[in-house]
């Protein structure tokens, strides 16, 4: 498992700075630093051990595969970190946030999350976009343009966004929901199963993608997955 860095003790929230992503503040001297880091982090669920003692440090420009049996708490591990499911010992912290009461809205609005399974009520394609871009924790940084470059990146005609969301595959739903959490210029990228419902072309388009956003925007992502073709893209691949 990855050991944790230090991480950076200002906690204003970070920003672009010469192609990464720094503190908010001047203490850090402007560095990169770790955009997630969990320190001896424990979940279970009743008598139900899913993980234990689990030291983390996603750092800027890192991309991190989870993999693992089924149930062992990849997703788990993901809600967690939004503040959905609660640790049962240890601790987060996002963008040198304190994962609490008092940091969670700030520490959701540092993140971008795709969920494995989602089927939001939507009429269309671009319906399915506006339902990410215009989450509270979403605004007002949604920029369709940006979102239509991913969709092209992906392998999608920009035509999807006036079709039926009924008409839609899974591949395709999939596909636009990550072009949409990608547009938004997030530090942390937290995605669940991301190429699930998709052919060895699109896996490949979508690894090229996270490679961008973590490579060259200096982003992090942490990815859940059992594709190995997806996973030949991390620069960590962690079992759990």
């Amino acid at each position: 498992m990855a050991n944790h860095s230090n991480i950076n003790s200002d906690h204003s929230l970070p920003h672009r700075e010469g192609g990464g992503w720094v503190s908010g503040g001047r203490a850090s001297g402007g560095r990169v630093f770790s955009i997630l880091s969990l320190f001896n982090a424990s979940l279970a669920f009743g008598d139900r051990q899913l993980f234990s003692k689990l030291d983390l440090t996603v750092e800027s420009g890192q991309l991190v595969g989870i993999t693992g049996e089924s149930g062992c708490g990849k997703t788990s591990l993901l809600r967690a970190v939004l503040g959905f499911v609660p640790l049962t010992a240890g601790t987060i912290e996002v963008c040198g946030l304190p994962l609490d009461a008092h940091h969670i809205h700030a520490i959701r609005q540092q993140t971008a999350y795709v969920p494995q399974e989602l089927q939001p009520p939507a009429s269309t394609g671009l319906d399915l976009v506006k339902l990410t871009h215009e989450l509270t924790a979403n605004l007002p940084h949604a920029k369709r343009e940006a979102c239509e470059a991913l969709m092209s990146s992906l392998g999608l005609d920009l035509s999807l966004l006036e079709l039926s969301a009924a008409k839609l595959s899974g591949g395709q739903r999939q596909r636009l929901l990550l072009s949409a959490a990608l547009s938004l210029p997030k530090p942390l990228l937290l995605l669940d199963e991301p190429t699930s419902a998709l052919d060895e072309d699109s896996t490949q388009r979508v690894g090229l993608a996270l490679l961008h956003a973590c490579h060259d925007e200096h982003r992090a992502a942490l990815v859940v997955s059992h594709d190995p073709v997806l996973l030949a893209f991390c620069d960590l691949v962690i079992q759990l």
